[in-house]
């Protein structure tokens, strides 16, 4: 009768726990429709200054304490990306706004941003003609007009559209670090992946995915090296294989 017992608090107490943490998760985050254009705080905002406005009849999800986790702009809004919330903050007291790094952008009107804990965006569609997003501290990638882009943990560009051809390490590329050196440029283990092409980049800034914009010898999926023609979209794992390639 005593094991019976405890086996039965032991059920009630793990369908307790089940329960309770399942009305914790639907709690954490909830979703509304909008009966008018409104402005929503995101997290971690210090005043109501550049609050951004939500779109009329979308949904916007919200956090426990009510601040939007992602919406539909209704206007072109100024906000930070991924470790830009430090200088957006910042922003409204410099003085000299050169001295604000490029971690605030411009996102479109009717498309959706998303943020994280910070109120910094994680992803979104920008404006401007002119976007270079830092990767590092002395590295930038040039985003096409109107790409919808997301950001790693750390504020390294994760996907976009590439406005021009650039050079990238991809993922492994040790493994070929001088096969694509010519010349004219020296550059080990870098790949030119072609503009207005899709990038997907790992929280190191190397390519997981891309579009090749030159005839480029890579590792095959035999590991043997293999000439990848122009025009192809590859795609790395790990070791720098190619394990998928489109032309």
């Amino acid at each position: 009768m005593k094991i019976l017992l405890r086996m039965l608090t032991g059920v009630i107490l793990v369908v307790f726990l089940v329960i309770g943490y399942n009305a914790g998760v639907n709690a954490a985050t909830t979703t509304k429709t909008l009966v008018n254009d409104t402005r929503i705080v995101p997290p971690g905002r210090i005043s109501v200054i550049g609050i951004p406005e939500f779109k009329k009849g979308t949904t916007v999800i919200l956090n426990e304490k009510g601040e939007v986790m992602e919406g539909t702009l209704t206007s072109y809004t100024d906000l930070p990306c991924v470790g830009g919330a430090p200088f957006y903050y910042g922003s409204y007291f410099a003085n000299d706004q050169s001295l604000i790094p490029n971690r605030i952008l411009n996102f479109k009107p009717g498309t959706k941003v998303t943020f994280n804990e910070k109120g910094e965006v994680t992803k979104g569609t920008i404006n401007g003609a002119f976007v270079f997003i830092p990767i590092d501290l002395v590295n930038t990638v040039w985003v096409q007009d109107g790409t919808e882009v997301s950001f790693h943990e750390n504020g390294v560009l994760s996907t976009g559209i590439l406005h021009t051809s650039t050079y990238f390490r991809p993922l492994g590329w040790v493994k070929f670090i001088n096969e694509n050196n010519s010349e004219n440029l020296i550059a080990p283990g870098f790949v030119l992946f072609k503009g207005g092409a899709q990038i997907a980049i790992n929280d190191k800034g190397e390519v997981i995915k891309g579009t090749l914009n030159n005839d480029t010898k890579l590792i095959s999926s035999s590991g043997n090296i293999k000439v990848y023609e122009a025009g192809t979209t590859v795609e790395f794992d790990d070791n720098g294989v190619v394990v998928k390639a489109i032309k």
